[in-house]
């Protein structure tokens, strides 16, 4: 039940950027000891000093030596600025070999992930493939002579297979989370090279290998679903809720809760909360939900498969739109109550959290500079967001769960950078997770037992307490009272 803490204060990239800063105060520190050293070399040629080489040789004579010493080592000022100056270069180095080192385990780790992802769907497929020859050559021989010729423990692995497939397939998911990096990190290089040079073999037509990034891989599959009236997108229709599910959020674990208690079934909802900063003016938290219907046909609901397909891909999505028109309506209505400008309140900070389906969003959002929102934190809970280029003043959290193979769907890990710090949580006999599930171990009501435990952690580590300071800020000031919290049923009609 460890956490496991990586990027943020605690990553290497935190420390390379410590080590340019410390290399600055030192070149500052050489360039003042330099400074104060020609100060002092400057005394030799004082006129009052040459003048006593004449009058008094051996006070002139002492006075030199002293100056000479001052700039000699071990203490002498111009040697002191040039420790200080090979220091700044030394770390400076130190820094940038760091950051090259890290790259190249990155793309090491990047093509170990895309030869295993390979190599594990070859093993799947010639195993499925395998599963089934055997299964007809066995249902075909008589039964005596298929129980001589079928050792006892293959025959109950066969039988257990092919009982439920899908759940022998997840719960090798769930013991060995690497796989889901690996098969989609491998997917891009299978399905645009080696499906192109079997098709050439197996049809008169030439296939040219096409080299395809992670979100060409995901628009394929949504054209083609497109191709059969699926995955479609609309427009976003936002609703004002009168009457809001519970308090606002004061503690992280309030927050993944509430955010698991939103949608209704045919429509999504959205969260706003306005929070007095006790200066007069307001921050902003805003709950998306996760993924509320799985049907490749698109209804109502705008929280579905077809959205986390199109934000995979890169595109932009109706549950975007409706998250900044709740945003743009719960603005305007404490616009209109204090009498203040509306520009005013879109400048102020906003906190953007959500779980699954919601993290990817509340990421996007973060990373698309026409919202025309002051976004400062994102919150995840089990999104794949690896690959979102958010800005690096906009600090992130993410908590993952080592046996949630839904993190895992952008067959990355998220970078490491100063600003973006993850939390990782073995929940392997975790209240609320069934072993041998995937499925219980992406749950909502875990991932708010996750966020508790986070926050008893950081009392104890700086470096997460740090990623926490600016949400917690927020929910001292949620429990200092008057947050107003604002709710809105979403949905979307087809064009």
């Amino acid at each position: 039940m460890t956490l496991t803490v990586t990027g943020g204060a605690a990553g290497i990239l935190a420390r390379v950027e410590d080590m340019r800063a410390t290399a600055d105060v030192l070149d500052d520190k050489g360039d003042a000891a330099r400074e104060l050293a020609w100060r002092v070399a400057a005394v030799a040629t004082h006129e009052a000093v040459l003048s006593s080489q004449v009058l008094s040789p051996v006070t002139g004579g002492r006075v030199l030596a002293e100056v000479a010493q001052a700039q000699l080592p071990p203490e002498g000022l111009a040697w002191v600025a040039l420790e200080y100056e090979a220091a700044a270069v030394f770390l400076r180095g130190s820094a940038t070999a760091y950051e090259e080192v890290d790259a190249a385990l990155a793309r090491l780790a990047d093509l170990g992930r895309g030869v295993t992802g390979v190599v594990v769907l070859h093993a799947g497929l010639l195993t499925a493939g395998g599963i089934a020859v055997t299964s007809l050559l066995l249902d075909a021989l008589p039964e005596a002579l298929a129980d001589a010729l079928t050792l006892d423990a293959f025959a109950a692995w066969l039988d257990e297979v092919g009982e439920d497939p899908a759940e022998t397939v997840l719960g090798g998911l769930y013991d060995e989370p690497w796989v889901t990096d690996s098969i989609i990190a491998g997917l891009p290089w299978m399905l645009g090279t080696e499906v192109p040079l079997v098709l050439s073999v197996l049809t008169p037509w030439t296939f040219p290998p096409v080299p395809l990034s992670y979100e060409q891989m995901v628009a394929g599959v949504i054209g083609a679903g497109g191709l059969l009236g699926l995955f479609a997108d609309g427009d976003p229709v936002v609703t004002p809720d009168p009457a809001p599910d519970g308090a606002a959020a004061d503690s992280l674990a309030a927050l993944f809760g509430t955010i698991g208690r939103l949608g209704d079934g045919d429509a999504s909802e959205v969260r706003v909360t306005a929070v007095p900063d006790g200066g007069g003016g307001h921050s902003w938290i805003v709950e998306i939900p996760g993924t509320q219907d799985w049907a490749p046909e698109s209804g109502s609901n705008p929280s579905n498969l077809g959205t986390n397909l199109s934000l995979m891909a890169g595109h932009d999505t109706a549950m975007e739109a409706a998250v900044l028109e709740a945003v743009h309506q719960a603005m305007s209505e404490v616009a209109a109550q204090q009498g203040v400008p509306l520009a005013e309140l879109q400048a102020q900070p906003v906190t953007l959290a959500g779980h699954s389906q919601g993290g990817i969003v509340a990421a996007a959002l973060a990373a698309d500079p026409g919202t025309g929102l002051h976004v400062t934190q994102v919150v995840t809970g089990g999104s794949p967001i690896a690959g979102t280029n958010i800005p690096d003043d906009v600090a992130v959290l993410s908590i993952e769960h080592v046996q949630d193979p839904v993190p895992r769907l952008d067959g990355s890990p998220n970078p490491g950078v100063p600003g973006w710090t993850t939390v990782t949580r073995d929940v392997d006999g975790a209240e609320g997770v069934t072993a041998g599930s995937p499925i219980s171990a992406h749950g909502g009501r875990v991932y708010a037992d996750t966020a508790a435990l986070v926050s008893a952690q950081a009392a104890e580590d700086p470096a997460l307490a740090l990623a926490l300071q600016g949400l917690e800020e927020q929910f001292a000031q949620v429990r200092g009272g008057h947050a107003q919290v604002f709710q809105y049923d979403v949905r979307q009609e087809h064009r």
